[in-house]
């Protein structure tokens, strides 16, 4: 009943197969060490380092989830997922859209018009969206990680998240580029050149080459 497009019996063949006839060589020795161990260590180095680099809220609601529980299947006690554990409350009640809702927010609020009037409102938001953007690169060698740089941009939520998204990027962006031109008395210091020039760095590195 799940299955978006039916599989070809002969697809089906020979997944089953497979299955039966390297299941069981999997399962012995030498192959459980030589394979199965080293796929499952390089899947939890994968695992710790996207937790690390996210501060254990992840990319997303579903991957917070399938990491904890590899976390907790590795080791129970182990300090992996009592980091999980303690960001839970912050998973249900405060990982969402914030970054992509207050920049439409704030550019609607600017359409109006009524500076004067909502000065407070804009001074904070301009406060968060500057405070939001990812200061820093994923650690280490990201590349062989196979993560992109993230200096510059915003996520969908918060700078915790650390996932880029270029359109959060652009609309950040955007956001930070229409308060410069306005009076700081009333919305607050403007951005420094140097991280708008670090937003415009991203979004070119994510174009596509063809365009």
């Amino acid at each position: 009943e799940d299955i978006y497009y039916p599989h070809p019996w002969i697809q089906d063949i020979m997944w089953d197969s497979l299955y039966i006839c390297t299941e069981p060589l999997l399962t012995r020795w030498p192959f459980n060490k030589l394979i199965r161990e080293k796929a499952l260590q390089v899947t939890m180095k994968h695992i710790h380092y996207e937790d690390e680099n996210s501060r254990y809220i992840t990319i997303g609601c579903v991957e917070k989830v399938l990491c904890m529980l590899a976390c907790w299947a590795e080791d129970p006690n182990g300090d992996y997922f009592k980091k999980h554990l303690a960001r839970i409350p912050d998973y249900l009640w405060s990982f969402g859209s914030q970054e992509w809702d207050t920049g439409f927010a704030i550019q609607a609020l600017l359409a109006s018009n009524l500076t004067d009037e909502i000065g407070p409102t804009l001074a904070r938001g301009h406060d968060f969206i500057k405070k939001s953007q990812v200061k820093d690169n994923p650690s280490g060698d990201f590349k062989s990680m196979y993560r992109h740089i993230s200096k510059g941009s915003w996520t969908f939520s918060d700078q915790d998240h650390g996932w880029q998204v270029s359109d959060c990027t652009a609309e950040g962006l955007k956001c930070c580029l229409l308060f410069s031109m306005m009076r700081p008395d009333i919305v607050g210091e403007k951005m420094e050149p140097e991280r708008l020039y670090d937003s415009v760095n991203v979004l070119l590195s994510l174009q596509v080459t063809a365009n």
